[in-house]
Formats: C-alpha cells, structure tokens, sequence
C-alpha cells in the first residue's frame, strides 16, 4: 500500500528519538507500537522482531499492517 510505504518513509526520515516519540503519540497497543519501532525506527529484522515479540513472521505482518492502519487514521485525523 503506497500509504503504508509513505509512513514508513516519514518515520525512517525523523530523528530516532523524534520517531518513537511521534508512534507512541498514536496509542497503539503495545505489541503493534514495539513492531513499528523495532523494524521501521531501529531497523531490526523482521525475524528478530519477531522472535522478540514471541509471534510468528506472518503473525508479526498482520500486527504491522493493523498498526500502519492505526497511524494513517490519526494522521488523517
């Protein structure tokens, strides 16, 4: 999703503090708000996310894709 790909880009453009900061504003739940840091912000594998997170890849894309959701509706307000 192209939407999806510009939040990753504004995210990877913020400063790492600035970034996290800017996530956590949106009051993800816990596991979806750590998925977005670890992979987008600190640029952690997917594998080692996952792992960290006790979920499978798969599992781990379906938590990603409900956080970018969850960030593009706050950005639109």
């Amino acid at each position: 999703n192209s939407q999806y790909k510009t939040i990753r880009a504004l995210l990877s453009s913020m400063a790492p503090n600035k970034a996290i900061e800017a996530v956590r504003r949106v009051n993800l739940p816990e596991r979806e708000e750590q998925c977005v840091i670890d992979i987008d912000i600190c640029k952690k594998s997917c594998v080692q996310t996952a792992e960290h997170l006790h979920v499978s890849v798969d599992g781990l894309a379906k938590i990603r894709r409900k956080a970018y959701a969850k960030i593009a509706d706050d950005i639109q307000g």
